[in-house]
């Protein structure tokens, strides 16, 4: 989704601060008890607590758990004081049973954030906290969110409403077909330098309601090759709407200008509705929307409008492990071009399937696969010399390995390898490529 940022996970072992931030959390949500029983174990288990007895605060909170109804206020205090006791996978267990019962998923999440980093499970931790951003209401759990994210190195989502953040990466790489030519042996390659830049900050916030401004803009250049060089910017607002704590809906709309060798190529205007979903650990996203693109004096058989669909979805599988997997489709119409006898058709119907894998292997080091297929469809016969020929169907594969490696707090090096292939009924439009890149980035935010 072009107002989504992909990311991969990166790993950190818990630090002193996030403890400390569990331990004041604790105060978020009150004591009440409804025997007088009970009343009395849960004042011996904050006095425990207090006096830094965790395992006994547990036990105190445990008893007065079994001896009367399990309400959210003595499940959250046990979990609290499991965790700071060590019994990690038993505070896990409580801080999870709480989640289809609590009126404050954030704070939940939150510290099951907190709880997988200690275990050493950091995907798991980003998994946790990025839900915490998402689904907290004022702001007070979505800044401690944004922290632990800041030290995994993670772009948050764009429901996180209350908090700016940015990311820049600088770096290079080899291409050895840029201008993807049907023969390897005309194939141009080229070593080029890039760079990009996303930012979001918000603008105004009534209740539920939000406004952020976003962008994007990249920049590569290529050694020893003329003609090719890119620049892109797109700047955009967000408005998006929390109706509950797990659904969000929105509308973005935004402006790209695209640049080849410095001279403006084409510019896009469009305007997406979306809908954010998240059943549990897993997050849903669905988009559409409309566009229209004028591609400038040069390129007029590029002019004219896109509609489009994309409907994606994300989980933790397990420990260390994100899958992510998505469709889309595009409708693209262009006036095609006509050059003498012949007519080149550049108005496709797109249908793309996308899988994604992160791993993280170690507390600073992580992994990632992708693999895409693109099939157009192309609208109108081509002709050659007067004669139509068949339309064109295009299939393309492109996969992606990556990994990265975090060397400080909010800086990461980046290495990725990539390998296109493109199958059409025309031959001149067959082709394979391939690219490296490695770049390094940083992550500023609050």
């Amino acid at each position: 989704m072009q107002r989504k940022l992909a990311h991969n996970p990166s790993a950190l072992s818990v630090r002193p601060s996030a403890v400390l931030a569990l331990v004041v959390l604790l105060a978020l949500i009150p004591l009440p008890v409804a025997a007088q029983d009970t009343a009395a174990l849960v004042e011996q288990g904050k006095t425990a607590f207090e006096d830094g007895d965790y395992a006994g605060a547990a036990s105190l909170f445990e008893r007065a758990l079994a001896a009367g109804e399990t309400t959210e206020s003595r499940l959250y205090n046990l979990a609290v004081a499991l965790f700071r006791a060590g019994r990690l996978d038993e505070a896990r267990a409580r801080f999870e049973q709480l989640l289809p019962m609590t009126d404050s998923p954030a704070l939940v999440h939150y510290n099951l954030g907190l709880v997988a980093l200690e275990q050493g499970r950091p995907a798991g931790a980003r998994g946790h906290f990025s839900d915490a951003l998402v689904l907290d209401r004022d702001g007070r759990i979505a800044a401690l969110a944004v922290q632990q994210l800041d030290r995994l190195g993670v772009a948050p989502r764009a429901g996180s409403r209350d908090a700016w953040r940015a990311l820049v990466q600088a770096g290079g790489g080899y291409e050895d077909n840029l201008n993807l030519a049907g023969d390897q042996l005309v194939a141009s390659t080229s070593v080029f330098q890039e760079a990009f830049a996303w930012g979001r900050a918000p603008l105004w916030r009534r209740g539920a309601l939000s406004l952020a401004a976003s962008g994007v803009a990249s920049a590569r250049h290529y050694s020893g090759y003329d003609g090719a060089d890119q620049t892109l910017a797109r700047p955009g607002l967000v408005l998006d709407y929390r109706g509950t704590p797990a659904l969000s809906v929105g509308a973005e709309a935004a402006s790209e200008w695209q640049w080849l060798e410095a001279e403006r190529v084409s510019r896009r205007a469009d305007i997406a509705l979306y809908l954010d979903w998240s059943p549990g650990r897993g997050l849903m996203q669905l988009e559409v929307g409309a566009a229209s693109v004028d591609a400038g004096e040069d390129f007029p058989e590029l002019s004219g409008s896109d509609r489009f669909f994309e409907l994606a979805y994300r989980h933790p599988v397990a420990d260390g492990l994100v899958a992510a997997a998505g469709y889309s489709w595009t409708e693209e119409n262009r006036d095609g071009l006509v050059a003498g006898d012949d007519f080149f058709s550049a108005s496709p119907v797109r249908h793309r399937l996308r899988g994604s894998m992160d791993y993280a292997l170690s507390a600073r080091w992580s992994v990632s696969a992708e693999a895409v297929w693109r099939l157009s469809r192309y609208q109108e016969d081509e002709v050659r010399g007067g004669t139509r020929t068949l339309r064109r169907r295009e299939e393309r594969w492109r996969l992606r390995l990556g990994s990265e490696w975090e060397v400080s707090d909010n800086w990461h090096l980046t290495l990725s390898g990539e390998w296109e292939s493109n199958h059409a009924r025309l031959e001149s439009r067959d082709y394979r490529r391939t690219e490296v890149r490695v770049g390094i980035r940083r992550a500023f935010g609050r």
